[in-house]
């Protein structure tokens, strides 16, 4: 990858969400369509080798970022026409959301093909402050609190995630501000093997609270559940997972220096921990964002339960990245129709009755409630379980891997048993009559084709890349289980 690469991408999108400011309210869909076709352009390139990542998983994670962020202009020109008709925004509160919306994506690209570790500190910081700032944009009361509580515990985590990455990268002689980091010597001695490992501890608490692993998540359902629905998307499938990346990132690099049992023993203790936090609150839960807010710590739970246990584990956890992302994207697309249809996302207050009153969002719905809880032949049945196979190849991992078995399935029963109550409960009956309810094509047609996109995932992904998959699968019987 040039240099020049490194700041075209995210600095032509910063460019662009300038552009909302200039033109009329009337031509935003001309701003949001070049947008969409910037994006596009990078992607068509890559495949062409006009340019490349650095690195498989730069390359790997830039494509979910551009192809989600377009689901995500694409879905906001509709959705947020209908919102400002709604709370009666003004036009300058319409192209502010439009502006930090494409800032959002600038910073998520940035995380994707940065490999300096304080410009990706930078890039998280920006993606945080942006989406903050979103989440606050309905200006209610719920949402400013939501928003509030976001910086300060976001900000905390950030500073000790600097603090800790610069004490672990200068400990294990890393540079700084190199691009591709690296170690200078691999032979420490105790002392500096001492303190990259608090570094690296520190690193970890302080990107997993940008992450949303348990017990740094507290400030997750309440951001989730309150930001704009295109905004929740991208927070949950790129942001938390962007995070993640700067740890494995990091604990690569010193992996050469510290023992990487004392690390990798740190993100499988997280990772169960999210699981154990997300099957205790998900059955409690009767708002559909809030529900999904739940759901993504568990499944950045499962992320960080792949990056510890390595091998075929490491696989799926970068598979499930893409899978997470485009499953909970849909959802929460769908959860962001659902409350401008039925003006509220909770079943006491009206979403109820959705599959026979709205049957486009209602069978999105279920089709994307199926997925993430990780069905079959559905995409993120296959990232998970290569992340709970890969776990039980290493002898160790194995009662870790029963743990979150388990885990995994009491989740399943909580979402089962709640999704039901949005698609099924009867709506409100007796007179007056119940009028029906209108879908509008806007709104279902994005959200439709993300559907696709989980179908499609889950029935190629194993004819698509077999030769790898039978590698992967033979791997896993050679072992002396």
């Amino acid at each position: 990858m040039t240099t020049a690469t490194l700041w075209v991408i995210p600095g032509g999108l910063a460019a662009l969400s300038l552009a909302y400011l200039i033109v009329p309210r009337k031509r935003l869909g001309w701003v949001s369509g070049v947008v969409v076709l910037f994006l596009g352009f990078w992607l068509v390139t890559l495949p062409l080798n006009l340019w490349r990542g650095a690195g498989p998983l730069a390359t790997w994670f830039f494509v979910t970022v551009a192809i989600l962020s377009i689901f995500g202009v694409w879905y906001s020109g509709p959705y947020i026409r209908r919102e400002a008709e709604s709370h009666q925004w003004s036009p300058g509160r319409v192209k502010g959301y439009f502006v930090f919306f494409t800032l959002f994506i600038a910073s998520l690209a940035a995380l994707a093909i940065w490999t300096n570790f304080i410009f990706l500190w930078i890039a998280l910081e920006v993606a945080t402050l942006t989406s903050a700032v979103l989440t606050a944009h309905p200006a209610e009361r719920g949402s400013v609190e939501a928003a509030w509580k976001y910086v300060v515990v976001t900000e905390l985590g950030g500073l000790v995630a600097l603090l800790g990455t610069i004490l672990a990268l200068s400990a294990a002689g890393s540079p700084l501000f190199a691009w591709t980091p690296g170690l200078s010597h691999g032979i420490l001695s105790s002392s500096h093997q001492h303190w990259a490992l608090i570094g690296a501890y520190m690193a970890l608490v302080g990107y997993g609270t940008k992450a949303g692993l348990a017990p740094f998540h507290t400030w997750l359902p309440d951001a989730h559940s309150e930001a704009p629905a295109p905004v929740s998307a991208l927070l949950s499938g790129l942001k938390l997972a962007g995070a993640m990346i700067i740890v494995y990132r990091l604990f690569h690099v010193l992996a050469a220096s510290v023992a990487s049992v004392y690390l990798d023993d740190a993100l499988i203790l997280l990772g169960l921990l999210s699981l154990v936090i997300a099957a205790g609150f998900l059955t409690f839960q009767h708002d559909l964002k809030r529900l999904w807010a739940y759901s993504s710590i568990e499944h950045i739970g499962l992320i960080s339960l792949g990056m510890g246990f390595g091998g075929i584990a490491l696989v799926g956890a970068f598979l499930h990245i893409w899978t997470h992302a485009i499953s909970k994207t849909l959802l929460f697309h769908n959860a962001g129709t659902v409350r401008i249809l039925y003006h509220s996302s909770h079943t006491d207050y009206g979403a109820r009755g959705i599959l026979q009153r709205t049957p486009w969002t209602g069978a999105l719905l279920a089709l994307g409630s199926a997925a993430i809880v990780g069905l079959p032949p559905f995409a993120p049945f296959w990232s998970e379980w290569l992340i709970l196979a890969g776990g039980l190849h290493q002898v160790n991992n194995r009662p870790f891997v029963i743990i979150a078995a388990a885990l995994v399935v009491i989740i399943f029963i909580a979402i089962a048993r709640r999704v039901p109550g949005w698609l099924f409960t009867p709506g409100p009956v007796g007179p007056p009559p119940v009028k029906p309810i209108q879908e509008p094509a806007g709104l279902i047609l994005p959200s439709a084709v993300l559907g696709l996109f989980v179908v499609a995932g889950g029935i190629g992904l194993p004819l698509a890349v077999h030769p790898l998959w039978h590698h992967l699968v033979s791997q896993l019987r050679v072992t002396h289980l």
